[in-house]
């Protein structure tokens, strides 16, 4: 069961867990079928409480996987998509940009476009900018959970292991 409490990674959403390690100053990803939630509670009263910047920061991420998403290669362009298996459980995780993901990753950039501006200047008192960026949210994750995200996403993990507290260690 995945309880967001930003409007911001869509995990309830997708198979990947990310997590930091802070022993070694490193992040990661880790990407499994079975790491999927059976049940989603997506709640905008959870983000009331919200500071601007976190708001602001979890909205950004929504607008990238939204946008790396709809932007990744077409899933008919990738690698040896000729001998991509038609059985899903043999497809690879990330299939590339294709019609189903890109309705999610639109409606997602869409919501942002109109909504993010408003839950980061008020996140306590506009219900419903926070409930359009949750859907936001679950929008995106559905649509970067299907056809992936930019080499950038991945590449981010070694610049943000380094960060301690808001501040470049």
């Amino acid at each position: 069961i995945a309880i967001p409490t930003t409007a911001g990674t869509g995990s309830e959403t997708t198979s990947v867990a990310i997590f930091d390690d802070v022993p070694t100053r490193s992040k990661t990803g880790i990407a499994n079928k079975r790491l999927r939630p059976t049940l989603g509670i997506v709640d905008p009263n959870n983000m009331r409480t919200l500071p601007s910047s976190v708001a602001k920061y979890s909205g950004m991420d929504v607008l990238c996987h939204a946008l790396e998403s709809y932007t990744a290669i077409p899933h008919w362009l990738r690698p040896n998509s000729s001998s991509v298996s038609s059985s899903p459980l043999n497809r690879p995780a990330y299939q590339g940009s294709n019609p189903i993901s890109d309705i999610w990753s639109l409606h997602a950039l869409r919501e942002c476009a109109m909504y993010l501006p408003r839950m980061v200047n008020d996140s306590a008192g506009d219900e419903q900018a926070r409930s359009k960026m949750c859907l936001a949210s679950s929008s995106a994750g559905m649509g970067f959970g299907n056809a992936g995200v930019h080499l950038c996403h991945g590449m981010s993990y070694a610049v943000a292991s380094q960060v301690k507290d808001g501040y470049w260690t």
